[in-house]
């Protein structure tokens, strides 16, 4: 779907009674006309700048002429009486209805590329979100536990979860695979899961085999001994428990050896180990949602809040990808007269993100069609403006840094 088309869906969830109704944790919530009614709260929620808390809510447009801004208490208050449901749902529909074959989506090989990897969001040190989610690491530091299933070639979370910290990946794993199942059945023989070493597991394999699921998983040197002993080069043995896997092992540029399980037999061994190399992209989600969106710098400190800022969090993600793709179309016309162009350029994603985040919000509250379009047109010039060269094969070696060092300093925007 574009941009508008998306942009209305928002907007149709926010405004809903239903999404109301099943989002009021108290029977009596926003019946009364308040300073900030419940969609214009779904509305600022969605607005993801990085400021401090009552500064958003200064600078976010008020109601009425002359009426002062609510307070950074009053919001607290507010947000207290509503769950993450209404941003759960619009990623839910917009999963739905991107993925209802309506649209042409980005394959490879005629397949959808998903990949399945877990990781944890450090949280603000308060007893009740030790309680609910746990803690990890030294410290007594809260910390939750977050899974996604996601499109790597659309740039799409298509299942989030958030749990606890005691997440089993696996398991994870397993519930990514029951969506699919039953959300989206139309697609799962068109997919292939890509999994790292740390998923792969006899009765992982025998479920997503059941599942009719294709996957492609690396494997670890302490898999199953069928596994193990499969000679270098491409080869197919049969598990003890009866399922039929292709095992390819390979030298890596290291020297050390790569093996990958895969139940795809039709592929070449070259393509299947181009495949998994797709994997990396759910490592760019991570990346967007802890480095970009700052995810964990969180606006609350309640359960509550944690789980609203996340899945408000995959709401703006599932927005980024869509303009993306078509900033990146504005940018490929600008360039498809120029014949000595080197690089294939795309818009920097940084800086999309910068620019969807703030003036994201306007244009979901925006009611005249005329301006949303215009205000959305505008917003693709700009994201089109900064772009960074595509330059497939290039490697980059890792830094291993301890914890999330990184986000230490982060100013909270509380």
């Amino acid at each position: 779907m574009d941009s508008k088309k998306h942009l209305e869906l928002l907007k149709f969830i926010s405004n809903a009674q239903e999404t109301l109704e099943n989002a009021r944790l108290k029977v009596n919530a926003f019946i009364r006309k308040r300073k900030m009614p419940f969609v214009i709260a779904i509305s600022f929620m969605l607005d993801m700048r990085k400021t401090t808390l009552q500064t958003r809510l200064n600078l976010f447009p008020v109601q009425e002429e002359g009426e002062r801004p609510i307070s950074q208490q009053a919001f607290s208050k507010l947000r207290m009486k509503f769950d993450h449901s209404p941003f759960e749902t619009m990623v839910r529909e917009s999963v739905k209805e991107e993925y209802s074959g309506k649209y042409e989506l980005p394959l490879w090989n005629g397949y959808h590329i998903m990949a399945v990897d877990g990781s944890y969001l450090q949280l603000p040190r308060v007893d009740a979100l030790r309680h609910e989610f746990g803690v990890r690491g030294a410290g007594n530091q809260p910390s939750a536990g977050i899974s996604v299933l996601y499109d790597v070639l659309h740039g799409w979370p298509i299942d989030p979860i958030i749990t606890h910290t005691d997440m089993n990946e696996r398991t994870e794993c397993e519930a990514h695979i029951q969506f699919l199942c039953q959300q989206l059945p139309h697609i799962v023989q068109k997919c292939i899961l890509t999994l790292d070493r740390g998923y792969p597991s006899l009765d992982l394999f025998e479920k997503l085999q059941l599942s009719g699921l294709k996957f492609v998983a690396r494997c670890s040197s302490q898999s199953a001994k069928e596994i193990k002993s499969a000679p270098l080069g491409d080869s197919q043995v049969t598990l003890r428990n009866g399922v039929c896997i292709r095992v390819i092992k390979f030298l890596l540029p290291n020297g050390d050896i790569e093996i990958l399980a895969t139940n795809e037999f039709t592929l070449s061994k070259d393509a299947i180990i181009e495949l998994y190399t797709f994997r990396w992209g759910i490592e760019t989600l991570y990346f967007l949602l802890k480095q970009e969106l700052s995810i964990e710098n969180f606006s609350g400190k309640t359960p509550n809040a944690i789980r609203q800022d996340f899945w408000a969090s995959m709401v703006l993600i599932q927005s980024a990808a869509i303009f993306q793709r078509e900033a990146d179309e504005v940018i490929q016309n600008r360039h498809k007269d120029k014949a000595d162009i080197k690089h294939k350029y795309h818009a920097r994603t940084s800086d999309l993100i910068i620019t969807l985040r703030d003036r994201f919000i306007f244009a979901v509250l925006c009611g005249d069609k005329a301006f949303s379009a215009s205000e959305i047109d505008d917003v693709l010039q700009t994201m089109a403006r900064t772009v960074s060269p595509v330059r497939p094969g290039r490697t980059f070696k890792r830094i291993f840094r301890p914890g999330n060092a990184a986000n230490h300093n982060l100013k909270s925007r509380l």
